[in-house]
């Protein structure tokens, strides 16, 4: 939920219109989740020109830019940031007194970096007391890109995926050239990787 994939003024060709409608979706989220002293991590794009992945789409959220920051209307107050290039130390200081933190990435996954290796998200989320079974709450875009992804990923590693209908969002897919749509992305989601599809308010109704 970087400036760049949000706000046309920042890429117009990577930014669409059904990502900033989910902003207060999400923020109705973090806040409740932080509330309940559960966490909220960011899955983060920052891009370093070295990237394998600039070469399907060109540079977007690189590191460094303005365009890479979390959109505004979301929560970084206090936020934790495990950058690209993090070290073991560096997740030690991870406990479960920060509820808010942050992974940067250079591949869609939220756990595998550019060129296979880890992203810092596998450890975070061990440092914060997750186990086989937890449940991960995925938003964001895009849902048939990133978000698929995540849920992938996340199943891999015994985590049970439960995708956010009306936070999350992507590119529509008329003309099947993205292979499927948001919608599509759910379902295979769900079928391939036992995930949960839940709204917002469901979420919240859970929590209270």
């Amino acid at each position: 939920m970087t400036n760049d994939f949000t706000l046309k003024s920042y890429n117009p060709n990577l930014a669409f219109d059904g990502a900033l409608a989910i902003v207060p979706q999400i923020r109705r989220l973090q806040d409740a989740f932080l509330d309940a002293n559960l966490p909220v991590i960011y899955s983060t794009d920052r891009h370093l020109p070295t990237d394998f992945e600039l070469k399907k789409w060109g540079p977007h959220s690189m590191k460094g830019s303005d365009g890479s920051k979390i959109v505004e209307g979301l929560r970084t107050d206090g936020v934790h940031t495990l950058e690209r290039e993090w070290r073991p130390d560096d997740v030690e200081k991870v406990d479960a007194e920060h509820r808010l933190w942050e992974v940067e990435k250079g591949t869609y996954s939220l756990f595998t970096d550019n060129g296979g290796r880890p992203t810092a998200m596998d450890t975070v989320l061990g440092n914060l007391g997750f186990e086989a079974g937890d449940e991960l709450y995925i938003t964001g875009v895009h849902t048939n890109c990133c978000d698929k992804h995540a849920a992938m990923d996340a199943f891999f590693r015994g985590y049970l995926p439960v995708t956010i209908r009306d936070a999350t969002a992507g590119f529509q897919d008329p003309d099947g050239d993205l292979g499927m749509g948001p919608e599509e992305a759910l379902n295979y989601a769900r079928f391939w990787y036992d995930a949960k599809i839940r709204t917002v308010d469901e979420v919240l109704k859970g929590l209270a």
